[in-house]
């Protein structure tokens, strides 16, 4: 599967909502009495997303330098 636009951009919410949940359960956080391990499910599936994501970017990056030269399909 190549990775799109809309799927980048989905795949970069849930990041920012894992992220949000990873503060559950932490010390000194706005959600210190909510349950630990709703937070590490948060932090690690926010890291996963993160690989993801830099995936994505390094398929993007490799996908423009490999079209450059040729023409646009129309």
């Amino acid at each position: 599967m190549h990775p799109t636009r809309k799927s980048t951009l989905v795949l970069l919410a849930v990041a920012v909502v894992l992220l949000v949940l990873s503060a559950s359960g932490q010390p000194d956080s706005y959600w210190s009495s909510g349950p630990e391990l709703i937070g590490a499910i948060g932090w690690f599936g926010f890291m996963a997303c993160v690989l993801l994501l830099i995936g994505s970017g390094v398929w993007a990056l490799a996908r423009s330098i490999r079209h450059r030269g040729q023409p646009a399909l129309q």
